[in-house]
């Protein structure tokens, strides 16, 4: 594989990208912002090399460890597909350009997409494997129609979406998902059958990325998974979320953290928790919603913090029904069936029980997180 001549390598403001010119343009074709790594890579694919050749170059070029080399090829994998979805890259072998699925391993969950490479969303990219132990999700991308247009108990329906139930399976339709025409979704959320519309744009990929959330959501909670709406920073090797209707600030919040106490952001907007082997968890997911902060690892839960705003800063604890009750809120996960809503229920009181719940009445000011960085510390201290 090798450049596309279509493309360029630009710095805009000192921020490496590659943009498309000349017919790449006017095909619409998408340009990205890239790392020094993506920088590195691009001026070694001036000339032909295979994915192989790239992998071991890159590995000896960064002096990657023996033990972290499954990990690195894997990075530089994720990234040569990225190159290719977006035609940035060439590949006259067709070996990549031609591959019609792609493995995921999400929480812990073995999802396989099966159709046309250039349907699947890029966001996926860097949750693909080689090859997975079990296969838990088996999504089928179909043009057009389905043969049969069925029916069924309406669950639930609003603007955004419909849940109709048969003997068998769901029909999930999303009316703002001008891309999406429904989807089929077996019982125990094993297979999923998407019937789409291209052309395989930026506005489809959107759709099926933010569609695709809901299914695999639904095979998480069946497997002891929530998600709950909200942003999360690693301290102290743990986990510690904030969650809040829109506008509350928890964006705001964790950005404070990162620029007073320089530590890592976990994910911008969703989380995913699980009670595994005694320990409450947290799973990286790709969705995010706009803040782009996603992570493919898995981290101890500290705690879950729920916001407030406030013209000053206090911490309120909670008594053991409103910990369950206000967390529970802000879960994301379906409550189609009665017995959806239990399980979610259910899976909350056995997280909530091993960690930290408070709710954080604050400001957007510096002392809002110097005041939940020391009960933190007390906590974890105590």
């Amino acid at each position: 594989m090798r450049q596309n001549n279509g493309f360029v390598l630009k710095e805009i403001a000192n921020i490496p990208y590659l943009l498309p010119y000349g017919q790449m343009q006017a095909d619409r074709k998408r340009g990205i912002q890239i790392n020094e790594t993506g920088v590195w890579l691009w001026k070694l694919l001036e000339q032909d090399h295979t994915l192989e050749e790239i992998q071991a170059l890159s590995a000896e070029y960064y002096n990657i460890p023996k033990e972290d080399l499954d990990s690195f090829h894997n990075d530089i994998y994720c990234f040569i597909r990225l190159l290719l979805t977006y035609d940035i890259l060439l590949d006259d072998s067709s070996k990549y350009r031609h591959k019609n699925s792609m493995t995921l391993s999400i929480g812990g969950l073995g999802i396989l997409l099966n159709g046309p490479r250039e349907a699947f969303p890029t966001e996926f990219c860097p949750f693909a494997v080689n090859s997975c132990e079990r296969i838990h999700q088996r999504v089928t991308f179909h043009a057009g129609f389905p043969k049969v247009r069925k029916n069924g108990n309406l669950l639930i329906r609003n603007e955004e979406l419909v849940v109709m139930e048969t003997t068998d399976e769901y029909i999930l339709l999303f009316p703002a998902a001008k891309s999406i025409v429904e989807i089929h979704m077996s019982m125990d959320g094993s297979t999923i059958h998407l019937y789409c519309m291209p052309p395989y744009n930026e506005g489809f990929h959107y759709d099926v990325f933010h569609a695709l959330r809901l299914t695999y959501l639904y095979l998480a909670q069946k497997m002891g998974m929530v998600a709950l709406h909200s942003a999360s920073i690693l301290y102290k090797d743990k986990a510690w979320l904030f969650s809040g209707h829109s506008g509350m600030g928890k964006s705001t919040h964790t950005n404070l953290w990162k620029e007073i106490y320089d530590i890592s952001l976990i994910n911008g907007d969703l989380n995913l928790l699980a009670f595994e082997n005694g320990q409450a968890v947290v799973h990286g997911i790709p969705w995010c919603g706009t803040s782009g902060i996603c992570t493919t690892q898995t981290v101890p839960l500290g705690g879950i913090i729920l916001l407030n705003q406030a013209p000053t800063d206090r911490i309120e604890e909670l008594n053991e029904d409103k910990k369950q009750l206000l967390v529970s809120q802000r879960l994301i996960s379906p409550t189609w069936t009665l017995e959806l809503f239990d399980r979610n229920m259910d899976i909350v009181e056995s997280i909530v029980s091993k960690i930290l719940v408070c709710k954080l009445h604050c400001t957007k000011e510096p002392s809002a997180a110097l005041v939940m960085k020391e009960y933190i510390d007390r906590y974890l201290n105590g």
